[in-house]
């Protein structure tokens, strides 16, 4: 006895843009943003972003931090990093260009989708920098193209967000 074949439907912004809640859309496959994140995601995401934010600040670097902004990646994929830093010409509405950083908080229920399929969807777009927060073991693993490096809670991070824009991260500041 044969098994029709499965139909699995494919989505596109256009879909997106009709639905209700918090959905990514990934590879034309939805995925839901519910629950919302726990108190220490998001304070490891505003500690982040506050260190961020303040450098780039005081370094007038032409960048911004956003926290909860949709990036339109393609037709049938849009994701929403925990953060992003976006530099130059700053969005009205959604990005629908490759952020300089990327942030993803891993949580149980993002975990395996932040280290895999957005994984590759930043690297695939030129992100220069993803960074992967793991609160569980406290590290933060800066993903370039070629290569990796993690950082644990005792020590800070250097790098550059864009030309003559360097920001350091306290990692400890990230758990505490």
């Amino acid at each position: 006895m044969s098994t029709a074949p499965r139909y699995v439907p494919h989505y596109t912004i256009d879909d997106y843009r009709r639905w209700e809640g918090d959905w990514e859309l990934i590879d034309g496959v939805p995925v839901s943003m519910s629950p919302s994140p726990l108190g220490p995601h998001e304070r490891i995401v505003a500690e982040l972003s506050r260190q961020m934010l303040n450098q780039l600040i005081e370094n007038e670097c032409d960048c911004r931090v956003y926290t909860n902004l949709d990036w339109i990646v393609s037709d049938d994929t849009v994701v929403r990093p925990d953060l992003m830093v976006v530099c130059g010409i700053q969005p009205d509405r959604h990005l629908e260009r490759p952020p300089a950083v990327v942030v993803e908080v891993l949580s149980a229920a993002t975990r395996q989708r932040d280290l895999t399929a957005k994984r590759a969807i930043y690297l695939e777009r030129d992100v220069t920098r993803y960074l992967i927060v793991d609160p569980d073991d406290q590290t933060v693993r800066v993903v370039m193209k070629h290569g990796e490096q993690s950082f644990g809670a005792g020590e800070s991070m250097v790098f550059d967000v864009d030309a003559g824009c360097r920001v350091e991260i306290q990692c400890g500041r990230l758990f505490a």
